[in-house]
């Protein structure tokens, strides 16, 4: 038997106690029921690592958790998806991830879902409920990135099409879904979020949505390309923004991906044209130049 949703009642009441989370763990589903139980006391992040997809996200949640004051969310869990899929579940759904208050003095528990930044309900939820929580955001060619996301998605079986197919259907794949998501709050938008190549990587659009609502000094923008090649000196600068000691994690890479296939010059060619006028507008909005053209 599955609870059903009050709000939402084509969803679960809790997708951690569904039958096929018991069954997998009897223990993690008991371990849930005490956090349900126990929200009330329980924090909220000080971090989010949000944004974006295939930009190296992984690698610096591991790297955060290395930290001496970091705590993990349950399960160690590195994407909620809080705001973009279970928001109607509530903040006490949402607490139940994280430490108790008391631990939250002194340590930082962070959430880690790089889908927030291209979620056009993210800015507004995020200040309703953590308005003081500080944002990092890993953005990465969106050359590589788009190609990065398309071929993760062929290796899992969620792509069925080809790269110059998925390309050319984006738009049409995705008419409508943003006002979709702002007219229905019970609507699941992983058409949006899964299948948005271009659409995600047009990082000037969710930037300047974001800081409508955010102020700037609480985000922290950086060069993937950067972390890639120094992740260091950006940890470094990562520990400045957040108030937080120096520390040196073991620097392995996680989730690293690699192309199914060559990847067309054509197609390249033609990704840089489409954007390079947004990748323009991005540095002037960041008063820099991140160097992708």
């Amino acid at each position: 038997m599955v609870f059903r949703n009050s709000r939402c009642p084509n969803k679960p009441w809790d997708p951690n106690l569904i039958r096929s989370e018991i069954r997998r763990s009897l223990r993690y589903s008991l371990e849930w029921v005490y956090r349900r139980l126990t929200a009330r006391w329980r924090g909220l992040p000080q971090v989010y690592i949000a944004g974006v997809k295939r930009a190296g996200t992984s690698s610096l949640f591991r790297y955060l958790m290395e930290h001496p004051r970091a705590r993990y969310p349950f399960r160690q869990r590195k994407e909620i998806k809080f705001y973009i899929y279970m928001y109607d579940l509530g903040p006490s759904w949402y607490r139940a991830y994280f430490p108790f208050q008391r631990e939250l003095q002194t340590h930082f528990t962070v959430d880690a879902t790089p889908s927030y930044l291209m979620s056009p309900l993210f800015p507004e939820r995020f200040m309703t409920l953590t308005p003081h929580a500080k944002i990092i955001l890993l953005l990465r060619n969106p050359v590589q990135r788009t190609l990065s996301h398309y071929f993760h998605n062929r290796r899992r079986g969620l792509e069925p099409l080809s790269l110059e197919e998925a390309l050319q259907a984006e738009e049409q794949r995705l008419a409508g879904e943003q006002e979709r998501m702002l007219r229905d709050p019970c609507y699941v938008p992983w058409r949006y979020h899964r299948l948005g190549y271009l659409t995600e990587s047009r990082y000037v659009e969710h930037l300047r949505r974001l800081w409508k609502h955010v102020p700037r000094e609480q985000t922290l923008v950086l060069r993937s390309e950067d972390f890639f090649e120094q992740p260091q000196r950006l940890l470094d600068q990562i520990a400045d923004f957040l108030n937080i000691e120096p520390w040196q994690p073991n620097l392995k890479v996680y989730n690293q991906g690699q192309y199914d296939q060559p990847v067309p010059q054509r197609v390249r060619a033609q990704l840089q044209a489409y954007f390079r006028p947004y990748n323009q507008a991005l540095y002037e909005l960041l008063g820099r130049d991140l160097g992708w053209n």
